[in-house]
């Protein structure tokens, strides 16, 4: 599955297939085929963030897997896919429904916004710096060291303790030094003091990085994540990364669908949408990412067979969030 993942991960959410969880995975010919990485919750098996594969073998596998999947008699759910693998799903008799959009930036290309375009976040930046602070990278691949990593989850445990909303103990829970040595580490200090950090991992079919643990202490100054996205999209662009993504904004542009009988599944799948909403807090993410000017927006899918889900796979669905 890791030789897999190294060789064909395009999404930024299948590099945590390396956290903990119940991991399933289907083998495609043998594994030479490409192979799917799925969470067997009750009578449903949960795809999770597209099948691992080359892109001519996608609805080959997708197939497959179903088929596999349907002769054991448990229903399917794909989540978190991109639009290839939801464009393959509705070929194969899936219901599909966007739920949000990705920000993704093209290092090549991208520069912080500037004028009036640009004045939210150099206020951030600003306020950051008179603050005193500063940006370096960790690189636990290179030299672990453990005092770094102490801070790091001292400032994870603050900050958990201080959101009102309950913490997520699934493999979707912050986890900045899981798989450690694949990832690099962005620390916001404050003379000595580490008061935030950005933990990224790679994307490898993609070149790229997933902003994915993105943490400050409570009394860490104003603009300090600010201040860590743009000196990490800076350091990667440096270092030769084409891409960096930050995480998934639920229901932009929910009215762009691919499947048209998305108006009634709307409606089905509204709890789950809302109740994840609720518990991570991405509804104002949008905001927060529309400052740094992403080069462009990608968007994410559920799908599911049978294509009127049953209510056990939106359950299953949100037993695994």
């Amino acid at each position: 599955m890791l030789e897999l993942l190294r060789r064909h991960a395009a999404n930024p959410l299948s590099f945590l297939v390396n956290y903990g969880g119940p991991w399933e995975m289907y083998f495609a010919g043998g594994g030479g085929g490409g192979g799917a990485p799925y969470l067997r919750e009750g009578r449903a098996a949960l795809l999770w963030a597209d099948p691992l594969c080359a892109e001519g073998d996608l609805q080959r596998l997708l197939s497959a897997f179903s088929r596999e999947m349907r002769g054991r008699q448990l229903a399917v759910g794909l989540l978190a896919v991109r639009e290839a693998t939801a464009r393959a799903a509705l070929g194969l008799g899936y219901s599909v429904l966007k739920i949000g959009e990705e920000p993704w930036f093209d290092l090549e290309r991208w520069r912080r916004p500037r004028g009036n375009r640009g004045k939210k976040l150099r206020w951030c930046l600003n306020r950051a710096r008179r603050a005193g602070l500063h940006v370096t990278p960790y690189r636990p691949r290179t030299e672990r060291d453990a005092a770094t990593e102490r801070e790091v989850m001292g400032v994870l445990d603050r900050w958990e303790r201080s959101l009102r909303r309950p913490v997520a103990t699934s493999f979707l829970a912050a986890s900045p030094l899981s798989a450690a040595e694949e990832k690099l580490i962005f620390c916001a200090r404050r003379g000595g003091e580490l008061v935030g950090f950005l933990a990224c991992s790679p994307i490898y079919g993609e070149h790229g990085w997933y902003l994915e643990d993105l943490v400050r202490a409570p009394d860490a100054p104003m603009g300090t994540t600010e201040l860590l996205v743009v000196e990490a999209l800076a350091a990667l662009a440096a270092q030769g990364a084409r891409h960096a993504v930050l995480g998934l904004v639920p229901l932009r542009n929910p009215r762009e669908q691919l499947d048209r009988r998305a108006r009634w599944l709307g409606p089905v799948l509204s709890l789950a949408i809302h109740s994840f909403d609720r518990r991570y807090g991405f509804k104002a993410m949008e905001r927060y990412a529309s400052k740094f000017a992403p080069s462009e927006w990608r968007a994410r899918y559920v799908a599911f067979l049978p294509a009127l889900p049953r209510p056990s796979v939106v359950r299953a669905a949100l037993r695994t969030l």
